[in-house]
């Protein structure tokens, strides 16, 4: 084989490894792809000089890494702030608009997942790295390598910082979840979870059968020349990045509460779990203008889903010790689903949160989760 068939090859490996594994339309059987496979694998073997740094061969994990080291982002991951009402979106737009009117806005689904910091440089990943603490993450570029959603190269040449969500679509979180419980081994509550823990696990191959998606949202360094967001995000998912299912650029906070509404009412047709609407400020010029808080930019909020409420019973109630001695109790209750996250324990808090909301064993109750809060018992059904 020549280096050209070589890559030609490759290339052919690629489209179909996309078509397997990100699009679930698979293009030829098995057999074809692993003879295909076999023959670049051999040809790299005989000639480890010539390997293509984006080869398919290095997608398959079987590394036990001892740890994850620390890797430092060039520019700052900020969280976002969360708002939750029509109140709240109508007092951030009123603050945006007083200084910045006619602006637009980018909405598009939030998505329940594990953020993610890719480096590249000359067109070749160098780093992936988790959030962490906004600075300062953990390498986990050795798991990302079997990330199919995820190129290894990219027709860029200049040193570029991509962020985005590492998600799992519900169905495949499902059936991880059922291996486990095949295995003996404690479920994940949901599926940010399973994002993150097959994000930081030590053995590769691990990692490479969970069904990860990476969706970016966002750049930290860059050299781009863009006064549109929009337009910045069009050319990262031009370099082979997934785009998000549903997205849209809006006028009016009347577009952003129609779209809102439209993300509820399809959430269950969409295969990745989301958690609200992420709205941003679609002129970039105005973003350093508006700035920062120690915590997120101002000129993009996340809008919650509204809580989803849940009936169960109330089976038993543990006394939890803590580290600092304090006795916390937590109800044991018939285990609901909500929003993917299976809930059997609830914490009530104290004694005297017990008394107020007149909980006892074997009642029926209404349990409340939001985002990322902890779960809660509302009240009792008293029949």
């Amino acid at each position: 084989m020549t280096n050209k068939q070589y890559q030609e090859k490759l290339e052919i490996l690629k489209k179909l490894g996309f078509a397997y594994y990100v699009l679930d339309e698979p293009q030829v059987s098995d057999y074809e792809y692993d003879l295909l496979y076999h023959e670049v694998l051999v040809y790299e073997e005989n000639n480890p000089t010539l390997v293509d740094p984006s080869s398919v061969t290095k997608r398959i994990g079987g590394i036990i890494q001892e740890s994850f080291s620390k890797s430092t982002h060039i520019k700052k991951m900020w969280s976002m702030q969360d708002i939750f009402t029509d109140d709240e979106l109508l007092d951030w737009i009123s603050k945006i608009e007083k200084n910045f009117p006619n602006i637009k806005y980018i909405v598009e689904p939030k998505f329940d997942g594990a953020s993610l910091n890719l480096l590249y440089e000359n067109g070749k990943l160098i780093t992936a790295s988790t959030r962490g603490d906004g600075s300062i993450g953990e390498d986990v570029t050795k798991n990302i390598l079997t990330v199919h959603s995820i190129p290894l190269t990219i027709n860029h040449k200049e040193k570029i910082e991509i962020r985005g969500e590492i998600v799992i679509k519900k169905d495949d979180f499902n059936t991880i979840n059922e291996q486990r419980i095949k295995e003996n081994k404690p479920l994940f509550a949901n599926p940010r979870n399973a994002a993150a823990g097959s994000l930081r696990q030590l053995d590769t191959s691990v990692t490479a059968k969970r069904k990860l998606f990476f969706y970016p949202w966002g750049v930290g360094q860059n050299n781009l020349v863009y006064n549109s967001y929009n337009d910045l995000m069009s050319y990262i998912y031009s370099l082979g990045f997934l785009k998000p299912p549903v997205k849209d650029l809006v006028n009016s906070v009347q577009d952003i509460q129609n779209f809102y509404q439209k993300l509820i009412d399809t959430k269950n047709d969409i295969p990745m779990l989301m958690d609200g609407l992420v709205i941003k400020i679609d002129d970039i010029n105005s973003h350093e203008a508006l700035g920062y808080t120690a915590k997120y930019p101002k000129w993009m909020v996340a809008y919650k889903f509204p809580a989803v409420e849940k009936t169960t019973i109330i089976n038993s109630i543990d006394l939890q010790v803590g580290k600092t001695g304090v006795v916390t109790p937590v109800a044991n209750v018939e285990t609901v689903n909500i929003d993917g996250a299976n809930i059997s324990r609830v914490t009530l808090h104290n004694f005297d949160e017990i008394l107020k909301k007149d909980l006892r064993i074997h009642d029926k109750v209404i349990i409340i989760r939001s985002g990322d809060v902890i779960p809660k018992i509302i009240k009792p059904i008293k029949e």
